[in-house]
């Protein structure tokens, strides 16, 4: 890691440690995600977007075929590695697991909200969930002796539909 070393305006010496930034000069920002209104964490979370055409197949008289575009959904695929049961414990102190599963568990209608860059205005979208899918990694314990555990780490795994 590269350290840039100076004086301060104020008396004293130190050192920080350089910001990291791709080939081309930007530094990756994750995109803010929300689920019904609350932050959902960055902590080591992936986010893919795919985008579906809903389109019908229509045969004519002529015996031509034409397609007829119904409409177009995205399918948000979010997976988070090493991610807490609890808030208080992710990086971010954001939304972690136990507020995904009490989702899921619901089954109702979601708003899902994505902000590229701070800059943005974002775009909020009505989505259910397709698939949900955690694996316990980890459980710390508060004391060694076995009788109550302390965070829980889970790799989840979750697609969001459009509706």
């Amino acid at each position: 890691m590269a350290v840039l070393t100076g004086y301060a305006a104020l008396s004293g010496t130190g050192t920080l440690p350089k910001i990291r930034t791709s080939h081309d000069g930007t530094v990756q920002v994750y995109r803010l995600c929300k689920l019904n209104n609350r932050i959902l964490t960055a902590h080591n979370r992936k986010l893919d977007i795919a985008v579906e055409y809903v389109y019908d197949d229509v045969q004519l008289l002529s015996g031509n075929m034409r397609r007829f575009l119904r409409g177009v959904k995205q399918s948000f695929s979010l997976s988070w590695q090493y991610l807490p049961n609890r808030t208080s414990m992710t990086v971010d102190g954001q939304y972690g697991r136990d507020y995904l599963q009490s989702l899921v568990e619901n089954r109702e209608l979601l708003e899902f909200f994505i902000q590229d860059t701070p800059n943005d205005a974002g775009k909020t979208y009505t989505v259910y969930v397709e698939s949900y899918n955690e694996d316990l990694v980890r459980r710390e314990l508060i004391n060694q002796t076995l009788t109550s555990y302390g965070t829980h780490f889970y790799h989840v795994a979750m697609v969001l539909r459009e509706s």
